[in-house]
């Protein structure tokens, strides 16, 4: 199994937890809805394709994949607060616990596939982790990581800026590939428009762009999704 692809699974679960709590932002838009649902298609379709190239020491994390994205995605698909409109702390703590097992099953995987652009494609993850966390926040206050897991409190200041050194450092490495240094540069394009919103998420009365941030975010990870896929 690549290690990139891998990684690819691990930014569009991220992905599926920001679809989760858009519903919520967007009162169930039917729109938000399919989205998700394409997303949710695709990563069971590239799991089951990851599964058949898996060693057969890797069969057994193959399958453990195949089963907490099952999971993971029943949970996306009902969100209490979005079709009933009341906050559903047993759902918030599963979508946080049901993403976790995917991103904790890739982190202990031990691929021997191709590792082209494995640091975008971790660029990609860690913008999709903070952009989850941020819809999780602007759509319930009680909705972050730590509902049902006990984690820390997401310190968006320490994150945005670990993004920019990221980013920075790509961009020098890959200044001599053309299509790696595209995606870079439409990455950059779309970081700086939300890049000042996040330092003030932790503050209520801070305007948030949840849906701007979800629809950049996206086009971040479909970029990077065609890069590492070439």
């Amino acid at each position: 199994m690549s290690v990139t692809e891998l990684a690819l699974v691990q930014a569009d679960a991220w992905r599926v937890r920001m679809g989760f709590h858009l519903l919520s932002i967007r009162g169930d838009n039917p729109e938000d809805r399919e989205a998700l649902k394409a997303l949710l298609l695709e990563g069971e379709q590239h799991l089951d394709a990851l599964a058949a190239q898996a060693t057969p020491e890797q069969k057994d994390i193959a399958a453990q994949l195949q089963a907490s994205w099952a999971a993971l995605s029943k949970r996306a698909l009902d969100n209490p607060l979005a079709t009933q409109g009341y906050a559903d702390y047993s759902a918030m703590s599963e979508i946080n616990t049901t993403t976790l097992a995917v991103d904790a099953l890739v982190n202990s995987a031990e691929p021997t596939g191709e590792d082209r652009y494995l640091d975008i494609t971790e660029l990609s993850v860690a913008m999709q982790r903070l952009a989850s966390e941020y819809a999780a926040l602007a759509a319930f206050p009680s909705a972050g990581l730590k509902t049902g897991t006990g984690l820390q409190s997401m310190d968006f200041a320490a994150e945005a800026r670990a993004i920019d050194e990221m980013l920075d450092e790509l961009k020098g490495k890959y200044a001599g590939d053309k299509k790696a240094r595209e995606v870079l540069a439409f990455i950059d394009q779309r970081w700086s428009f939300v890049r000042k919103s996040i330092p003030g998420m932790d503050d209520p009365n801070t305007q948030k762009i949840p849906y701007l941030f979800y629809r950049y975010a996206t086009q971040m990870a479909e970029h990077v999704s065609e890069l590492a896929q070439l």
